[in-house]
């Protein structure tokens, strides 16, 4: 992998970052669409607008009321959050009458997950037009794109299979244990500098790594602070701004305890603290987790088998972390403090162990 390399990464941002954004705008442009279209409005008064959004609130169903799992209805209802009465409807359509009966449009906890995905890409991008591997006229041409093509769904319906099928492929082709230069992200969010030396020696030329630095954000976290300069040097360990600091009001101030958090659970609000390439990738590494994992049921629903790309991750990198170790550390100002941290490396490295600072110390957090 040719890391040193700004043409990959050039091809990285252009195949694998912009057609998730691109594909994760269609769906939130399409769920402003249908709130501003339906939400609180009745049917009757909808469709006479567009008729074929009568097949968004009813294709498939059958009276009195009922919803099937493989019905058209039934995706948008787990999935975009779309409602309506079904016996209220169907009662007055068996009387001639114009089904008035209202529109209810509320935001699916899939949805949260694509709109705290498009923030983290919005800003890799924005991040890589800066850097000059994209220019902002592909930025552009995706949020156009975007609109044309949740217009065209409202004019067919049954387009949202495919469209939320595309999303999930390419947040699974872009996540740890499929994607290559998003696993050399992740294995640089807790390195220290020995593994730098000892995995990607090409960063020790200095042009290589301030090229690594400006692109993805690395600068360094923790400096133990121990009398001998070259150990001092050979254990500071490397992050990005997604090295949070846990403090009294959860991870990042979200509210949210670190166990969930690193596997993908959403805070109350996707207003993250990152910028950087790497501090957002790595995020956003865990969101598709959290996506496949904690979603599943409404994927079932246009997936005949739901992947987890965690468990592909774990598959993956099998088991590094050792089976006894404690779990707080203080700041390492001794030898011992390295010693016990060298052994968690591994598993650190890899993500299975997490190393955070927090306002009393370090902790170790198992993910």
């Amino acid at each position: 992998m040719e890391y040193w390399n700004e043409d990959v990464w050039v091809k990285y941002v252009k195949e694998d970052i912009l057609p998730l954004y691109r594909s994760c705008l269609i769906l939130l442009e399409l769920e402003r669409n249908l709130t501003y279209l339906c939400n609180g409005r009745m049917l009757s008064d909808v469709i006479k607008e567009k008729p074929t959004i009568e097949y968004i609130f009813v294709g498939g169903t059958s009276p009195p009321e009922n919803y099937y799992r493989d019905s058209l209805a039934y995706s948008y209802y787990k999935l975009m959050g779309t409602y309506i009465k079904l016996r209220e409807y169907y009662f007055l359509k068996a009387h001639g009458k114009e089904p008035r009966t209202q529109c209810t449009v509320n935001r699916t906890k899939v949805m949260e997950y694509i709109e705290h995905m498009e923030v983290l890409l919005k800003r890799v991008l924005n991040q890589a037009s800066t850097l000059e591997l994209i220019s902002e006229q592909h930025i552009n041409e995706a949020k156009s794109y975007s609109k044309e093509i949740a217009d065209e769904v409202l004019k067919k319906p049954d387009m949202l299979k495919d469209i939320f099928g595309e999303v999930l492929q390419r947040a699974s082709d872009l996540s740890v244990a499929s994607n290559l230069y998003t696993r050399f992200i992740w294995h640089l969010r807790k390195i220290p500098k020995k593994y730098i030396k000892e995995l990607y020696p090409e960063m020790l030329n200095q042009d290589t790594f301030k090229f690594i630095q400006d692109l993805l954000g690395l600068r360094e976290y923790i400096v133990p602070i121990v009398e001998d300069k070259e150990i001092a040097d050979l254990y500071t360990i490397y992050s990005y701004d997604y090295a949070v600091v846990e403090t009294k009001s959860g991870i990042d101030g979200m509210g949210l305890t670190a166990g969930i958090y690193f596997i993908g659970g959403l805070p109350s609000n996707a207003m993250y603290p990152y910028t950087s390439i790497g501090g957002c990738i790595c995020r956003l590494n865990t969101l598709i987790w959290g996506l496949f994992s904690y979603c599943s049921n409404e994927l079932a629903t246009i997936l005949k088998e739901v992947p987890s790309p965690y468990n592909a991750w774990r598959t993956l990198c099998g088991n590094k972390r050792p089976s006894l170790f404690d779990s707080a550390y203080p700041y390492p100002k001794d030898y011992e403090t390295l010693s016990r941290l060298e052994e968690l490396f591994p598993a650190v490295y890899y993500g299975q162990l997490e190393l955070i600072l927090s306002e009393d110390g370090g902790y170790i957090y198992v993910r």
